[in-house]
């Protein structure tokens, strides 16, 4: 298990164990992001942009 992965798996034990309001606001912030580049002939070609918040709450692996 990396780090990364330790500090979500904490960070969805910890908002999984909040009270009402501040579980909803925390769930708000959990959204992750990030952009991505095709590169050729070094230049970018194309940039992505990628959610992969759906799918990590409470996985292991």
């Amino acid at each position: 298990m990396t780090y990364n992965k330790y500090a979500g798996l904490c960070a969805d034990m910890l908002r999984a164990a909040l009270k009402e309001p501040a579980k909803t606001k925390a769930k708000a912030r959990e959204a992750i992001y990030y952009r991505s580049a095709v590169w050729e002939n070094g230049q970018p070609t194309k940039q992505v942009i990628t959610d992969i918040t759906e799918g990590t709450s409470g996985k292991l692996s």
